[in-house]
């Protein structure tokens, strides 16, 4: 590295170090104030630059004077969704004076709900994505100060916006490990980015290739599906994560929408911290998440001056995730955005007072972070007349029974059938569904369930669902 790239990286090393001071040391309610102020400004920019959204915010007869602070604009300005924004307007017209010139990169959403969205990025919306994922990189696993490897998994041609040393293997588990094997000497840690189910495959064809990952220091980030703890507890048992620590071997995860942007939320080691406690103690389980919640959310921390998030309804309990984007770097603005996601909002300072009123003060994030419960997409819910299944009840149940989690590739359908629910599960290749085995996925799934539910295994290559998965798109789980 010569003198101008060490002079570079410094630089950058010091703004995320300050950044990281500032979030770590501010009053989080004037973190929370200086993102609504920027509310205000944002809104106003895309009312009168963006086409599409001028002619929008014309139909439903709304006044942009009239929208000066948070309770007019929530007032005022209509919640939108992918289908009213993506379906009904060119792509130019959604962007800054109806133009994409200064676009630098754009992508596309995973099409789970059959119908995709699309998100383009300027060059300097992509030095601020950068810079922002480094500092969360930086705090989470001090990248620079550990030489790191960034093996980037994810599907669909995701890039990471990072400026550490990445490997982009897509979903090809032979290549990661390829690369990680090729590799392990030479780097102090490895960060491995994938769906869930994935970085599963990767840890599991790892073992079957006689590589213990107890000695490998190796941290997975997940994105693009709902983790619950059994899982994180599943991955943990085969690295050999210290809970109490973190400090190798860490399991978090991340949110990105595509038209909004790749990191948007994320994990921490206090955050997962807090949930495995809440996932062993339901009354702390219910005071932060409500009376009666037994299937544990995931808890993300945002950045106030970033995204302004609301939850539709704001009555008791969560609702639909309401997002809007703030600053003047992005081509598509988007404002009371629906992404359909279950969430509810837990202000720093509740979740300070819940910690305390339980005796776990100590435990309280260090990043003064207002928090997002996330609890899976709506609508993805099997109602029959015992009762109702979601796959999250599903997920929690496979893989507290470490033996059922490491037969199956994780893909399973729910459906109807007849006055109960039926859950197919697809094996492993080589694993067939004997009595015993069905006996345990059966105590295993129906665990968190009360509806009447049957259990159906499929050898591999037997799996009527979508049988070869690539990993490329979500699994669906349902009709």
């Amino acid at each position: 590295m010569g003198l101008i790239d060490n002079i570079y990286a410094g630089f950058n090393n010091f703004k995320r170090r300050k950044a990281i001071d500032i979030l770590t040391s501010s009053d989080p309610d004037k973190i929370v104030e200086y993102g609504e102020k920027s509310l205000i400004r944002s809104f106003r920019n895309a009312a009168t630059r963006v086409p599409a959204y001028r002619r929008l915010l014309a139909a439903e007869k709304v006044r942009v004077d009239q929208v000066c602070d948070v309770p007019s604009f929530k007032a005022h300005v209509p919640i939108v969704t992918k289908e009213i924004i993506f379906t009904e307007n060119d792509i130019s017209e959604l962007c800054v004076e109806g133009t994409f010139q200064a676009m630098r990169s754009t992508m596309t959403s995973s099409g789970f709900s059959g119908l995709f969205a699309f998100g383009i990025s300027s060059e300097q919306n992509r030095k601020e994505t950068i810079f922002g994922l480094d500092t969360t990189l930086d705090y989470t696993f001090q990248t620079s100060r550990k030489k790191t490897l960034f093996i980037n998994s994810l599907p669909m041609g995701v890039m990471i916006p990072t400026n550490l040393p990445v490997a982009n293997t897509s979903a090809r588990s032979d290549m990661a490990l390829a690369i990680f094997k090729k590799f392990r000497k030479d780097f102090d840690q490895f960060l491995f980015i994938s769906d869930p189910h994935f970085l599963k495959k990767i840890l599991e064809d790892g073992l079957d290739q006689g590589i213990d990952w107890k000695k490998a220091n190796v941290h997975l980030i997940t994105g693009d599906d709902w983790v619950p703890e059994t899982f994180r507890a599943y991955l943990g048992d085969i690295l050999g994560t210290d809970w109490d620590t973190c400090d190798r071997a860490f399991i978090g995860g991340t949110m990105g929408i595509c038209e909004l942007g790749l990191s948007l939320f994320h994990e921490s080691v206090h955050s997962v911290r807090i949930q495995r406690l809440a996932y062993e103690n339901r009354e702390l389980r219910y005071a932060l998440y409500g009376e009666g919640v037994d299937i544990l959310p995931t808890l993300f921390h945002y950045y106030p001056h970033k995204t302004f998030i609301e939850v539709a309804g704001e009555g008791e309990g969560p609702g639909d995730l309401v997002i809007s984007m703030l600053g003047d770097s992005l081509l598509i603005p988007m404002f009371r955005y629906n992404v359909k996601d279950n969430a509810a909002i837990i202000p720093y300072k509740r979740l300070v007072k819940v910690l305390s009123d339980f005796g776990c003060a100590h435990m309280a994030p260090d990043l003064k972070l207002p928090l997002v419960a996330i609890f899976g997409r709506t609508g993805r819910c099997i109602t029959v007349n015992s009762g109702s299944v979601n796959p999250e009840q599903i997920k929690e149940g496979m893989y507290s029974d470490y033996k059922v989690a490491g037969s199956t590739t994780g893909h399973f359908k729910l459906s109807r059938e007849n006055d109960a629910v039926l859950v197919e599960v697809q094996l492993k290749k080589g694993i067939t569904p004997a009595p015993p085995l069905e006996e345990s996925f059966r105590k295993a799934l129906l665990k968190f369930v009360t509806a009447e539910s049957r259990v159906k295994l499929y050898p591999y290559q037997n799996y009527p669902h979508q049988m070869e998965i690539d990993y490329e798109r979500k699994f669906k789980n349902m009709d």
